[in-house]
Order: C-alpha cells, then sequence, then structure tokens
C-alpha cells in the first residue's frame, strides 16, 4: 500500500491489536515521496521515506514497500526456529537484500541512478515487537505515558551528537540536518538498526518519516498520542501538527495500538 496523500485508513482484526496509518504530502512538496505497507495478517507495518526530491525516491520507497514486505513473509515462512535472535538476523539480511536489490533497479531502463529510501519497520509475533530502521525514519513507543524512541538515526547530526561534537538543542539547526549516512539502495552493504521487546498490554508503536519529526517536538508527539485514543485519530493529528508546524516535507504517520493477550 503505497502513496495515498490526504487518506486515513484504519483497521481492526482479530488479532490483539488495532492500527491507523495517515500520509499527507506536506506544504511545501510537489508530490508524496512516502510510501507506507500495513497488513495485519502477518502483522508486519512499515513506513519508507523517498529521497533526493525527484521521481527516484518515489520509485525507491514504493518499490520497498511492495518488495520487501513478500522478501520477509515469504524468509518467515521457512524459518525452521523463529527465536528472537533468528527473526532480528533475518530482518536485517532481508532489508540488506532488498538494498542490493534497490541499487541495482537503479541502473536499469526503468530505474534511476543513486536512488533510494529510508525505512522503518514493525513485525509483531505472539507478544514481542521486532522493530528495523535504516536511515532517519523513526519507531517510538508510548508506554504508561512515556515516549521512547526505538529506532537510532543513521545521520551526520546524529553521529555528531554521538560523538558529542555538538549538543542534542543544536541539531534543529545545523547545516547537516536531513543528511543520512545510511540507506536502502546505498552503494555499500545496508546495516540497519534492528531490536525487538516483550509488548505489554496498552503498548502504543509509532511509526514515521522525518516529515513528522524534523517538524513537531517528542514531547508533543507524545502529548498527541496520549491525548489521542483511537489510533487513526492520533495519525491524523500527528499529521496536523506537522503542517500547522510548517508541513516542509511528505508526513506518513501509522499507529500500532498493542491490546494485550486476553
Amino acid at each position: 500500500m503505497t502513496e495515498i496523500p490526504e487518506q486515513i485508513l484504519i483497521a481492526e482484526t482479530p488479532a490483539h491489536f488495532r492500527w491507523g496509518v495517515e500520509t499527507h504530502i506536506g506544504k511545501q512538496r510537489q508530490d508524496n515521496q512516502d510510501s507506507f505497507f500495513a497488513d495485519p495478517e502477518p502483522a508486519l507495518f512499515l513506513v519508507s521515506d523517498g529521497m533526493g526530491g525527484h521521481r527516484g525516491g518515489a520509485l525507491a520507497s514504493g518499490i520497498i514497500a511492495e518488495d520487501l514486505p513478500v522478501m520477509i513473509e515469504n524468509a518467515l515462512d521457512k524459518l525452521k526456529a523463529g527465536t528472537p535472535r533468528t527473526i532480528r538476523s533475518l530482518l536485517n539480511k532481508m532489508i540488506a537484500e532488498q538494498s542490493k536489490q534497490l541499487k541495482l533497479e537503479g541502473t536499469s531502463e526503468t530505474g534511476f541512478r543513486d536512488m533510494g529510501a529510508t525505512l522503518v519497520m514493525a513485525l509483531l509475533r505472539k507478544d514481542r515487537c521486532f522493530v528495523a530502521n535504516i536511515g532517519d525514519s523513526r519507531a517510538y513507543r508510548l508506554r504508561k505515558g512515556r515516549l521512547v524512541q526505538l529506532t537510532r538515526d543513521h545521520s551526520v547530526v546524529s553521529e555528531l551528537i554521538e560523538k558529542g561534537h555538538i549538543e542534542p538543542e543544536e541539531a534543529a539547526n545545523h547545516d547537516a540536518r536531513g543528511q543520512i549516512t545510511r540507506y536502502v539502495g546505498m552503494e555499500e552493504k545496508a546495516h540497519s538498526h534492528v531490536r525487538s521487546f516483550a509488548l505489554k498490554k496498552a503498548d502504543r508503536i509509532l511509526l514515521c518519516s522525518d516529515g513528522l519529526t524534523d517538524m513537531v517536538a517528542d514531547r508533543n508527539i507524545a502529548a498527541i498520542l496520549k491525548a489521542q485514543t483511537d489510533p487513526h485519530a492520533a495519525c491524523k493529528s500527528l499529521v496536523a501538527a506537522a503542517n500547522e508546524a510548517g508541513g516542509h516535507d511528505n508526513i506518513t504517520t501509522l499507529v500500532i495500538d498493542w491490546l494485550g493477550n486476553g
């Protein structure tokens, strides 16, 4: 499911979660280069943000949203021992393979040279959540009113903060803002950040592109997630907040609510 500007989708399933998603072009872009995938059957969700501000970005994120879920589902079906460690390894391997294929696609007649995209995804397996990312699209968890970033930004600014060269408060106005160091389709092998955790009742997971996080502070994201109990209403409010702040980029938000096992 890709590129559905200004549309809200919500699903409630017999499973132990419900979800909603919204994607919007924002106020300053000519097209929406964000894509997403959401399927409650394998409980697999992803958001991808096309890079470069040209047609190649939209094509790249669309390919990821279409191809990567199939690769992951096929690999999971063949998995003999579905331990957390083996699933994390599988996700890392599939993302690296997708990156390799996207790089090759960029050299074909239908592709665009140097096209690429960020990725953030969540996979729910029994009572566990697996989160993977590459680039600066993020996943957050809201648990008991506390918002925690689950992903690691692969960006120049993030590396400068980690090395102590700049303070976190300087990131918003730094010259290197928006420059990412890893992405799907990169020349080198794509190493993603993958983690997993045990889900607890009432956990809320947010996947989003940087069109949200560049415009809305974490504390305000948390406030919206706490105020809007319905997942699609939360997605709509988050997008509205990003647009009210300027809407400098495409915005995609995807919220998953874990209802518990009983």
